[in-house]
């Protein structure tokens, strides 16, 4: 008797609820990701299945710049592909969150999952997940900080194809190391040609005239899992591929990698995120390094 009583009042409480749709547009916080469904079309999708939706606010959509959204709101065909990477089919509430899993979104693309349990935070392509678990009739949906992008490259085609890193590249390509920098579930803090040009030139003699001091160097820039910049907090040591020194977050003025500051951050690619820094990452306590000038 106790457990059919439980079932009704289960099966009252989900016919209560509106479907993902109505709860969106009964929410002044969603009124342009609302406007958007309708203008793509999707409103009779996503009301003819269970989905699980990553909400962005308007606030986050002025965050997108500009010309991006304007793009966007021109190109039915382009709208549709952003909006559905923002939908997850069935239900996942947020208990299922795993760090580094990746989900295939609705659009085919996948969208990489990060739980930091130091600070209870859960992103999704670096999106914070602000507000979880709001139950719908047919789904789920969780309310999150920014707009999601699919990344279309990995750490490497993103350096190749960005000429500000052209100096990072060429020292990759000599330490031999673009092999490991497409391996899975990596951060790279990414020093700019500017942060190389720092560099005194007995420095730089020093570093690329030795493959170990080189590859030391470089592999101290990158972390063995995906830390977006909701998952940093301050005085935070973190392990790097280099295993015989560590990096430390300084978040009291800005964000600080070592003395590096990070100009731009939660730069989502397939297999992790990158952080632009302009200052070289020199460790200090490798003893391959303790000759660098």
């Amino acid at each position: 008797m106790k457990i059919f009583v439980l079932c009704f009042v289960l099966a009252v409480a989900s016919a209560k609820r509106m479907n993902t749709v109505n709860t969106l547009a009964g929410d002044d916080r969603f009124s342009t990701l609302v406007s958007l469904v309708k203008s793509a079309g999707l409103v009779d999708t996503l009301n003819g299945g269970n989905f699980t939706i990553f909400a962005p606010t308007n606030d986050a959509f002025k965050m997108v710049p500009a010309d991006v959204l304007a793009m966007l709101q021109a190109n039915t065909t382009l709208l549709t592909d952003v909006l559905l990477y923002h939908v997850l089919g069935g239900w996942a509430p947020s208990t299922v969150a795993a760090n580094d899993l990746e989900t295939t979104m609705a659009n085919g693309k996948e969208a990489r999952v990060n739980v930091y349990t130091h600070n209870h935070k859960i992103t999704i392509q670096g999106a914070v997940v602000i507000q979880p678990d709001l139950m719908c009739s047919n789904g789920i949906i969780h309310v999150i900080s920014s707009v999601m992008m699919a990344p279309m490259d990995d750490v490497v085609s993103y350096v190749v194809a960005n000429s500000q890193f052209s100096t990072l590249l060429s020292l990759v390509q000599k330490a031999g190391l673009a092999s490991a920098l497409q391996k899975d579930n990596l951060t790279l803090f990414a020093p700019t040609n500017d942060a190389f040009a720092k560099l005194t030139s007995q420095q730089v003699a020093d570093i690329t005239g030795d493959m170990g001091k080189l590859s030391a160097v470089l592999t101290y820039h990158v972390v063995g899992s995906t830390v977006y910049s909701a998952g940093l907090y301050d005085k935070e040591v973190v392990s790097t591929l280099n295993t015989n020194d560590m990096l430390t977050v300084n978040l009291k003025t800005g964000v600080m990698i070592n003395t590096a500051s990070v100009t731009a951050a939660d730069i989502g690619v397939t297999n992790g995120v990158i952080h632009v820094i302009d200052t070289v990452l020199v460790p200090l306590n490798d003893p391959a390094l303790t000759t660098v000038g």
